[in-house]
């Protein structure tokens, strides 16, 4: 009931429930299926240090570990229908190694409920634009990655990853992501799990995402911070629910949410590895933990991997001081290599992830190359264009009386920071104080926008989550600063909530089955603008497309040029083109289907195809096939 208060224009109406049956079929299938496949290796690798939140690791362990191991098995080229089948099998037997070894976890039904409650809130929230307001499982916002996001997952389902399926919404993995194959192999894995498509999964799945990523941030909280407990959920609940966090879900950035996700998990972890008195045998399993969060997160996000890798470099170094100090082993060259049959792991997984790691390097090169003062940014814009208010990141309002409460955060953060292990003080307080300064220096690049906008989209989290945590060291006052800040929350995701549109009506879902009731073969000519052929094109990819104004000069693929075709679909801002003959066949809201004259006057072969164009693919004058 208090999320559905942000929906403060919300009416009593029987449409408010259509989308539940979908959303929560999504929701199962994530639980079950990552659920399975974290169980056993959460058990099995989570130090006793942090076992009393052991449940809460299981599924974002999981959905870590089903991006991988899909990954790994599509590379080696077992086919999706054999490899979820045995990515569960395997996570089952693991399962059951687990608990024979180790047993079942504790349960503490209180610590678990209240952090599993405020996830579910903050999930809940970020469902109220697709629940509330559209009414339908399908993405929501501005975000136009979102029909790749979708068509990917559902491409993966079909071919191998390097692959080129004409016969797909999305022919092939898009030049600029080949990183990130294990996030749309984990959300092919819950579409189909679900009995849903890629496309309904999307919005769900994210909004998800981000109730995970919350509980990352609980554990940082009370694991990294020893915040005490009703601290670490407040914490928790003002950073998943700040402003910029939700509205990388909603709009939806499914990689960014996926990186923000993995941070605060490769926090933790990385922070007990460096803890003194453990063994060899703990931290290796620690470590291992880690290299899969971390893994999501470079893979998913590369350019956020700096951010959690500075404090890990600086609790490491930090480390290793002590232990020199104290006179204590260091790590060696021999800890790791021990002959090359030690090795021998390393071939097959370097083969599996070439593709994705050459995908990391080419991202992170081209953004090193801009970052200096004398090259252009205009390239790395993308669809930011402009630059996001600077509360918007921190869930202040705006005005004197943001910028009043703007220097009340920081002095909450600096309180957080101020006064603990070395380490930790210089590790997280000082990536903050970077993450800032970058930003503002971002802010006054030209076309700056994309990565002021996400730097501050990962560090603002942060810096309410500390800024919370030092407000809990205030027993008098803390209280009443939380209560403030939880206002100001409210209130930025109420107008967050408010405004975000809708990316895919009913109008193009239905134009799947329009394309599929016309003869097979038949070609079909798009007139409508550029951005508008995005969705239409995904779900009429059973019939040859074309366009006379195809969407040109975007990475996004696009339909070939032109003129002729067998029949026209018109959206209402085109009108009726000359070239159609005879009423229209079809008619919905948003879109009408006419047979072009084939007496038309018009220039040029018919170029109708399958194949989807971009900047790389360009080849025209191939004919349907």
């Amino acid at each position: 009931m208090l999320a559905l208060g942000f929906h403060f224009d919300a009416r009593p109406r029987l449409q408010f429930l259509d989308a539940i049956p979908d959303t929560l079929r999504v929701l199962g299938a994530l639980v079950l299926l990552f659920g399975l496949a974290g169980f056993g290796l959460v058990r099995l690798l989570l130090p006793s240090a942090l076992s009393r939140y052991e449940l809460l690791w299981v599924v974002p362990a999981g959905g870590c570990a089903v991006g991988l191991a899909l990954t790994v098995l599509g590379f080696a080229g077992v086919p999706y229908a054999v490899s979820l089948p045995v990515l569960v099998v395997g996570a089952l037997a693991l399962d059951v190694h687990a608990v024979r070894r180790r047993g079942w976890p504790s349960l503490e039904a209180r610590r678990l409920a209240w952090p599993a409650y405020i996830a579910l809130l903050v999930l809940a929230i970020a469902l109220i634009p697709m629940v509330a307001a559209q009414h339908y499982a399908a993405p929501i916002g501005t975000g136009s990655d979102a029909h790749e996001a979708a068509g990917v997952a559902q491409f993966l389902k079909h071919a191998y990853p390097t692959s080129v399926d004409i016969h797909q919404p999305i022919n092939q993995m898009p030049g600029t992501w080949k990183s990130k194959y294990p996030i749309y192999y984990a959300e092919a894995g819950v579409s189909t799990v679900s009995g849903l498509g890629t496309w309904q999964v999307l919005a769900p799945m994210i909004d998800t995402m981000l109730a995970l990523a919350s509980i990352g941030l609980f554990l940082l909280a009370i694991e990294v911070f020893s915040a005490p407990f009703g601290i670490a959920l407040a914490a928790m609940g003002l950073a998943g629910l700040d402003r910029m966090a939700l509205h990388t879900a909603i709009h939806p950035y499914f990689n960014q949410t996926w990186g923000f996700f993995a941070m605060p998990f490769t926090v933790v972890l990385g922070w007990e590895l460096v803890q003194p008195g453990r063994t060899r045998r703990t931290r290796g399993a620690t470590a291992g933990l880690l290299a899969i969060f971390f893994a999501i997160l470079l893979l998913a996000y590369p350019l956020a991997a700096p951010i959690p890798a500075v404090p890990l470099v600086v609790f490491a170094l930090s480390a290793w001081r002590r232990r020199v100090k104290a006179g204590e082993s260091v790590l060696r060259l021999s800890d790791l290599y021990r002959g090359w049959r030690s090795l021998l792991w390393m071939i097959p997984l370097a083969a599996a992830f070439a593709v994705p790691v050459v995908g990391v390097v080419v991202k992170v090169n081209g953004a090193i190359n801009v970052l200096l003062p004398g090259h252009s940014l205009q390239a790395w814009s993308g669809d930011v264009l402009s630059f996001y208010p600077f509360d918007h990141f921190f869930s202040l309002p705006s005005g004197p009386q943001g910028a009043l409460l703007a220097v009340m955060v920081a002095a909450l953060a600096l309180a957080g920071v101020w006064g603990r292990d070395r380490a930790l003080t210089w590790g997280l307080g000082g990536l903050l104080l970077l993450g800032v300064a970058l930003a503002l220096y971002f802010r006054q690049r030209a076309f700056g926008y994309y990565f002021y906008f996400k730097l501050l989209a990962f560090i603002g989290p942060l810096v309410l989550l500390i800024a919370a945590v030092g407000a809990g060291r205030w027993r008098r006052l803390g209280p009443i600063l939380l209560v403030i800040l939880a206002v100001c929350t409210f209130y930025s995701d109420e107008q967050e909530i408010r405004y975000n549109g809708s990316q895919l009506p009913q109008s193009i879902i239905q134009l799947s089955a329009w394309a599929k009731s016309l003869p097979r073969g038949a070609t079909i000519r798009l007139d409508m603008p550029g951005p508008l052929q995005i969705w239409v094109a995904y779900f009429m990819d059973s019939r040859p497309l074309c366009s006379v104004t195809p969407l040109l000069n975007t990475d996004y693929p696009h339909v070939p040029v032109s003129f002729k075709a067998d029949y026209i679909l018109a959206d209402y801002t085109y009108g009726r083109s000359n070239d159609t003959i005879g009423p229209p066949l079809k008619v919905n809201a948003g879109f009408r289907l006419f047979r072009e004259n084939p007496n038309a006057d018009v220039p040029g072969p018919e170029n109708c195809h399958y194949r989807r164009l971009d900047r790389i693919y360009t080849g025209l004058g191939y004919s349907p096939s």
